[in-house]
């Protein structure tokens, strides 16, 4: 009778394929507490888990499934590689919120009191639009709302809070998206204006904002704010959240909506605009990418310069929740660019071609990074 090879004598190609139909980093992490042999295997580079509002979905040969669900007032305000930024509201006023930073994968939780003392009881229109964490959980928290008073806010953990001067605010106001890239903080106007906050710390750690600069002056388009005469009267408008939306009026699109939704991501060390068009045909449930233009941030010349020929071999992940650029191989396809909201959709730079949209329960989705993913 031959003897049975034990178990850390396996074939490296098997392990392989066992640790890439392992999904849970639990079931990872015991694959990889079997021997040596087993540890050094590498992990596989998979699709990111998406996270809806109220939980989070993962890929299946099925399709996506539920895997954990948030209480029914809690919900996810952001993302960023395996870290989740929630918002816990108190049921009873609804008006009163509670703010978390969560590592599902560490049962790590970090509190923002600082943040709850700013925007703790606000009124029931109010929105965080974006939360940002630099190197999480001790890091810089960046976040974004629909506060006039306060549409940026940086928030160091323990420390405390920077809060814009009240006459930046009305500019402040304009933007709608945001990227760290080094010690700045970046923001795109609907007007596709670049904006830097210049970020320092104090002697005790507090966050300091030493200077705003405008960086990209000039718009690529003319995109500003239309009137509410020509919003009503079915013609372009920009809604609450940034994204423009025309009201085709034509034959043949005769109530079909494009919209324009614009998004800032770092990646490799530059800055990306990447302006993406919606065609979202009557009755207005979902749509699908027509149209997808990236631009890269010109310090020097301080204009956006349109991006041709792919991404270098590499991948954007992005939603109004969350962006990440990574170097594509295993599950990720190169010079791709990954959509969450409002439908899961892959635009491939070269081919200029979208998939066909996979619509979600919720449009505002991000996703989330298993560790050792990327």
């Amino acid at each position: 009778m031959e003897s049975i090879s034990p178990w850390a004598d396996l074939p490296q190609d098997l392990l392989r394929l066992v640790i890439a139909g392992l999904i849970l980093p639990a079931d990872c992490a015991r694959f990889r507490a079997v021997c040596r042999s087993w540890r050094s295997v590498p992990s596989p580079h998979r699709l990111p888990w998406i996270v809806l509002p109220d939980g989070f979905l993962m890929r299946s040969q099925e399709g996506f499934r539920e895997t954990i669900s948030f209480p029914a007032n809690e919900s996810c305000i952001g993302t960023t590689d395996s870290w989740v930024a929630t918002d816990l509201v108190n049921i009873d006023t609804c008006t009163t919120h509670t703010y978390y930073l969560h590592n599902i994968f560490t049962k790590t939780t970090v509190t923002l009191p600082e943040l709850d003392k700013i925007i703790g009881n606000v009124s029931k229109l109010f929105k965080v639009r974006k939360v940002l964490m630099k190197s999480p959980p001790t890091g810089l928290v960046a976040v974004m709302t629909s506060s006039y008073s306060y549409p940026i806010i940086l928030v160091q953990p323990g420390k405390g809070v920077w809060l814009p001067p009240k006459p930046q605010t009305a500019v402040l106001s304009r933007i709608i998206d945001i990227a760290f890239l080094e010690d700045k903080l970046y923001g795109i106007t609907q007007a596709e204006d670049l904006i830097s906050f210049r970020i320092a710390f104090d002697s005790d750690g507090l966050p300091t904002v030493t200077y705003i600069e405008p960086v990209v002056k000039h718009p690529v388009g003319d995109h500003e704010n239309v009137s509410e005469e020509s919003r009503n009267n079915g013609g372009d408008y920009i809604d609450d959240d940034g994204v423009r939306v025309e009201v085709l009026g034509d034959d043949q699109h005769n109530g079909d909506m494009n919209a324009t939704i614009w998004y800032l991501v770092e990646s490799r060390g530059k800055l990306l605009m990447v302006k993406r068009q919606l065609r979202v045909p009557v009755p207005h449930d979902s749509g699908f990418t027509c149209k997808v233009e990236v631009f890269e941030a010109d310090t020097s010349s301080r204009t956006w310069l349109p991006v041709s020929g792919g991404l270098d071999g590499h991948s954007l992940f992005i939603s109004r929740l969350f962006s990440k650029s990574v170097f594509a191989c295993g599950d990720v396809k190169e010079d791709s660019i990954y959509f969450f909201d409002p439908a899961v959709e892959v635009f491939n730079m070269i081919s200029n071609t979208a998939t066909p949209p996979i619509v979600l329960t919720d449009f505002r989705a991000s996703c989330l990074f298993t560790p050792g993913s990327f």
